[in-house]
């Protein structure tokens, strides 16, 4: 029996650990933290997104995937689709999936399109975009997320799904919608 493994693990990677949100279960932006872990918030600087790409690739690392996400919303990164291009380019055949992880919130039509264009630059390589919904009324995505943005996230998700459709058989651009059960949406 072979009992190898290809991949090892998920690579996460944080773009930035800012967020637009207030989610009451996040506590780094429901409490309006300055830092995390000592270290004030921020954006990853490209050139090191691409350092730490280039050394992965040159060891031959391995993974699962790859997910965009941690304690921020990586769609605040304005340059998040070159990061997902360069890890195209260096983890091919590396990592199973790209994933990215993001409240859709500034992830308008024009943007959703510009991150389509540049997975189809290797759609080899799938793309899982899950989107943190947590509500189902606008009044429920106020009081757990702490802004009255669902109706624009729809808005978003529903563009994606239309640019997923119009691309059958030439993409396999995945979606889930996650909710996270919580006080003040549980019911």
């Amino acid at each position: 029996m072979d009992l190898s493994l290809d991949h090892f693990g998920v690579l996460q990677i944080e773009p930035t650990d800012t967020c637009n949100l207030s989610c009451s279960m996040c506590a780094p932006h429901h409490e309006g933290w300055e830092q995390v872990h000592r270290v004030p918030k921020g954006r990853m600087d490209l050139a090191l997104y691409e350092r730490i790409l280039r050394g992965l690739a040159e060891d031959d690392c391995r993974f699962d995937h790859l997910i965009f996400q941690w304690l921020g919303d990586p769609s605040l990164h304005p340059e998040l689709e070159r990061m997902m291009g360069l890890a195209q380019d260096y983890l091919l055949g590396r990592v199973g999936y790209l994933r990215v992880d993001t409240n859709a919130i500034v992830l308008t039509p024009a943007r959703m399109s510009r991150l389509v264009e540049v997975y189809r630059r290797q759609p080899e390589l799938p793309l899982l975009l899950v989107f943190t919904l947590d509500a189902l009324s606008p009044e429920t995505y106020l009081r757990v997320k702490g802004q009255d943005a669902l109706g624009r996230v729809r808005r978003h998700v529903r563009h994606l799904l239309r640019e997923r459709a119009r691309l059958a058989g030439e993409v396999r651009l995945n979606v889930e919608l996650q909710f996270v059960v919580q006080d003040g949406n549980a019911h």
